[in-house]
């Protein structure tokens, strides 16, 4: 193949992706803990402040890095075919190539709500995420490798139609507060354990959440992230019911 014909990756679809999911992340952080600093006595709020406000900015901080950091990999990426090769260039110049004519399979598919194509060889398994022109892209390489495209329609989200069973301990928990003959055998019911309770059934929620291998590094998994959110919330509800029990005091 003498031609070469160059793919960018779809940024503006990645960023509004991007933004909000931060924003959202970011809003029920800062409600979550705007919510636990109301739990805490007024004469202890200057220390509960003072512990958390570092680790808030810090994580903003972390964010704020990410993001852009993601926004100028994606922008400086890009898909060339030429020579019977691909090739494909990230943000520092360096190149994976494969053999158009080395290609065993050629999958599309839904990852993470963008559009992927991973592509298979004998030696290894290379995706392709959110690159723009993608059925042109997929056409190009059928054509050049005679490997028909493998379509899966397996759905990659965090919420679906079962998501509501994984809660029911919660849903449990929030009835029985509001039932005056359960409560008062368990005194330990309130609206702040309830809080507790459905965080921790949160995280185990999504440290059993199946998602779809990605083929490469998994740090920047929304998975990961709402876990640890999920993690820092619960610390914070852990050092509120210690500083209402005296357990700082004593």
């Amino acid at each position: 193949m003498s031609t070469q014909k160059t793919f960018h990756y779809n940024v503006d679809l990645f960023r509004n992706k991007l933004l909000k999911r931060t924003w959202i992340v970011i809003s029920l952080f800062v409600v979550f803990v705007s919510y636990n600093s109301l739990q805490v006595p007024q004469e202890g709020r200057i220390q509960f402040f003072t512990i958390f406000l570092p680790l808030l900015a810090l994580f903003f901080w972390f964010l704020r890095k990410n993001y852009l950091k993601q926004i100028e990999i994606l922008s400086s990426g890009k898909v060339e075919i030429e020579g019977g090769s691909l090739k494909q260039f990230d943000a520092n110049g360096n190149c994976a190539t494969i053999r158009i004519k080395d290609l065993e399979q050629i999958t599309t598919d839904k990852f993470r709500g963008y559009d992927r194509i991973v592509l298979e060889t004998k030696e290894k398994i290379h995706p392709i995420v959110n690159i723009s022109l993608q059925d042109e892209l997929v056409s190009v390489l059928e054509r050049e490798s005679g490997v028909k495209r493998i379509v899966d329609l397996t759905e990659d989200r965090l919420w679906n139609l079962k998501t509501p069973l994984y809660f029911l301990p919660s849903v449990f928990a929030l009835i029985a507060i509001y039932i005056p003959v359960i409560k008062g055998k368990f005194l330990i019911l309130s609206p702040e354990f309830l809080g507790l309770f459905f965080n921790v059934n949160l995280i185990i929620y999504l440290l059993y959440l199946p998602e779809k291998q990605n083929h490469t590094i998994s740090q920047f998994s929304l998975k990961r992230r709402l876990i640890f959110i999920s993690l820092v919330v619960f610390f914070f509800q852990v050092y509120i019911q210690l500083d209402k029990s005296g357990w700082f005091k004593s």
